[in-house]
């Protein structure tokens, strides 16, 4: 059973109508603090989306890779469960730490690679869950983010068919629906830990596989941009010796809406345009890869144009100031 695009689109936009129904019965709201960037109570979970379009693909598509499905069920359940209450840190990790496994069984990932291998797989996989879930702080970034990214997969497949255009395109379709609700300067809703972690965890499984095609690291820079913003502001706050796992409001989209008081979908249109852009000259454009050599300049330049943004900033805002 495969159903039209249009048809899934409207099941996913009543699935958010329901959603942001039972979420405001239930008070499942993101209330404003000091380290938020939004001014009024809002609907968190609304990336509830995007496992229910994954699920909806696995159904209609004779339920192919189900253990990349039930991984994706683990992680987005806890992370339903965190937007709703509080859990440890421990249990978060434990389930991530599963649902990756579970992800990396589906590709065949430990029968392809070494053993010395995997730690590195692992943390970099981890690395980006919990980068992607810090990113999500203003309206529409995640959103436009993938957006940008799994429109690229599609591109890429056009040379490049190692990917499920299908299950691509439900993840598209639930993206667009969610920024229906997200894109716009009083959200009315957020995507939560479900959708920040979900979509991150999606990302991963899809690079893996490119990777596991190509057998080449560089396409991490289809990450670049929530790369430089998150770990670069992870290191400056190790550096300090803040506790990391602390909400804040350090990265520079966060100074740019907060100190500079940009707007919302300003920024994030910006981060995904120059997103879009790497992609496009580095990936698409060429139908290839960047060379190890260009990608680790690319790395660095960017590094240092961020540095050369956001210490300005920091100095003349006093950002990291008790």
């Amino acid at each position: 059973m495969t159903l039209s695009n249009l048809i899934v689109f409207l099941f996913l936009l009543l699935v958010a109508i329901l959603y942001r129904h039972f979420a405001n019965k239930f008070n499942i709201i993101d209330n404003p603090n000091e380290r938020s960037s939004h001014t009024i109570p809002t609907v968190r979970g609304g990336g509830i989306l995007f496992p229910v379009a994954v699920i909806l693909w696995w159904v209609s598509f004779d339920f192919l890779n189900t253990w990349m499905v039930l991984g994706l069920v683990w992680i987005s359940v806890v992370s339903m469960l965190d937007d709703m209450f509080t859990l440890s840190r421990k249990l978060r990790f434990g389930v991530q730490f599963l649902a990756i496994s579970m992800a990396f069984y589906d590709l065949g990932v430990f029968d392809q690679k070494a053993w010395w291998v995997l730690p590195i797989l692992y943390f970099v996989a981890l690395g980006i869950i919990n980068a992607i879930n810090f990113m999500d702080g203003i309206n529409g970034i995640t959103g436009l983010y993938g957006l940008v990214f799994f429109g690229s997969l599609l591109a890429i497949h056009e040379y490049m068919p190692v990917f499920d255009e299908n299950l691509i395109q439900y993840i598209v379709l639930a993206i667009l629906v969610f920024l229906i609700f997200n894109l716009r300067k009083k959200a009315f809703m957020f995507a939560g830990d479900i959708g920040s972690i979900s979509l991150a965890y999606l990302m991963i499984y899809f690079l893996v596989q490119w990777y596991l095609a190509s057998n080449n690291w560089t396409i991490i820079l289809f990450l670049l941009v929530y790369g430089a913003d998150s770990f670069i502001t992870l290191g400056q706050r190790l550096i300090r010796g803040e506790n990391v796992s602390q909400p804040h409001r350090t990265h520079l989209y966060q100074i740019f809406a907060n100190q500079l008081k940009k707007d919302h979908v300003l920024i994030s249109l910006v981060f995904a345009v120059i997103q879009i852009g790497v992609n496009v000259i580095f990936f698409i454009y060429p139908q290839s890869y960047p060379t190890s050599i260009v990608a680790a300049v690319i790395l660095i330049a960017t590094a240092l144009i961020y540095l050369m943004i956001k210490f300005p900033l920091i100095k003349r805002y006093q950002v990291f100031e008790k």
